[in-house]
C-alpha cells in the first residue's frame, strides 16, 4: 500500500508541510522589516520643534542567529538617508552571545543630529521567561554614541528649545517608583519619556510628559486571525500592542520591535523602524 492510501500517513505528511511553511513564513516575516514615517499630533509643541523628527526601535533581542541584525542593518540604512533629529532605542537590546558587537557597530552607524538615547528592557537585565536571557552589561554603549538612561534625564537644545529626554529602568517600573515625574523638568518645551513597558502611561500624570515611547510585546509577534481581530501570543495581558495611542497622560508610540523572543518567528507582526514627525496641534 503506498503512503497515499493510508490516511494516517497521510496527515502525518501534510501537517508537516504546512508546520513547514509555517516555520518558512515566520522565518522570512521576522526579516521582512517596515520602515515608515508617522506624524505626531502634541498639543503644547513650539513652533521651533514643529517637524522634529525622532526615529523609535525598539526590541533588538540583537545575538547570534538572531534575524534582527539583518532588519536593523536595513532600518540603519534606510534611517540615514533622511536623518532623523533624535534617536530613541526602547530595550530589549541584546539576547544571546554576539549581540553586544552587533549592536554597538548598528547604533555607531546611525546619524542623528541630537544624539541616541536608550533604555534598557527585562530581557537586558535578565528578567523573562526566555532561558536564552542573561543579564548584559552595556555600560560601554557611549563608545558608539549612545546615551544609556538609567533613571536619568538629559536636556537638549534645540533652536532655542529646550528638549528634556527621561528614561526609566525596568526595576524602577516594576517597582511603581516616581522617579519619572521627579526628573520632569516643567520649563522644557518638549518632554520625551522613554520606558520599556508601554502601560507606565497608566502612572503619569496629565501633562508631565508629551511623548511616551515603548516596546516590550512585538506586536504580538505570532499572531493568528480571529473573527473577533488578531490572537496575539506574545503575552495575553496586553493592553498597548502596537502604534500610536492618545492616552490621557500624553501621546504614546508603541513600536513591534525588530527582534524576536523565544522563537526567531513572526506571524502577521512585521518588525519595524519608525520616523515620528511631532507637529503642533495648538
Amino acid at each position: 500500500m503506498s503512503i497515499l492510501r493510508r490516511p494516517g500517513r497521510r496527515f502525518a505528511l501534510g501537517a508537516g508541510i504546512a508546520t513547514g511553511g509555517a516555520a518558512a513564513w515566520g522565518l522570512f516575516e521576522a526579516q521582512w522589516v517596515e520602515l515608515r514615517e508617522l506624524d505626531v499630533p502634541l498639543l503644547r509643541l513650539p513652533r521651533e520643534l514643529d517637524g522634529f523628527r525622532v526615529l523609535h526601535v525598539s526590541d533588538l533581542h540583537l545575538g547570534k542567529l538572531s534575524p534582527a541584525g539583518a532588519a536593523l542593518d536595513r532600518a540603519v540604512s534606510w534611517a540615514n538617508e533622511r536623518p532623523p533629529d533624535l534617536v530613541a532605542v526602547t530595550g530589549d537590546l541584546v539576547r544571546r552571545p554576539g549581540g553586544h558587537a552587533q549592536l554597538e557597530h548598528a547604533l555607531g552607524r546611525l546619524e542623528s543630529r541630537h544624539g541616541i538615547y536608550a533604555v534598557l528592557g527585562n530581557h537586558d537585565v535578565g528578567d523573562a521567561r526566555d532561558p536564552f536571557t542573561r543579564p548584559t552589561d552595556l555600560s560601554d554603549l557611549h563608545e558608539a554614541g549612545v546615551t544609556l538612561l538609567r533613571d536619568e534625564e538629559r536636556t537638549i537644545e534645540v533652536g532655542g528649545a529646550r528638549v528634556q529626554v527621561v528614561g526609566v529602568e525596568p526595576a524602577a517600573y516594576k517597582a511603581g517608583r516616581s522617579g519619572p515625574v521627579e526628573r520632569a523638568d516643567a520649563e522644557a518645551d518638549l518632554r520625551i519619556l522613554l520606558c520599556h513597558y508601554p502601560e507606565i502611561v497608566r502612572r503619569l500624570p496629565r501633562g508631565v510628559f508629551d511623548l511616551v515611547l515603548a516596546g516590550h510585546y512585538h506586536g504580538g509577534q505570532i499572531c493568528l486571525p480571529t473573527p473577533w481581530g488578531r490572537l496575539r501570543l506574545k503575552d495575553l495581558r496586553g493592553t498597548y500592542w502596537e502604534g500610536l495611542f492618545a492616552t490621557e497622560p500624553a501621546a504614546l508610540h508603541v513600536s513591534r520591535g525588530l527582534g524576536t523572543s523565544f522563537v526567531p518567528f513572526r506571524v502577521l507582526a512585521r518588525p519595524e523602524a519608525t520616523i515620528l514627525t511631532l507637529r503642533a496641534s495648538n
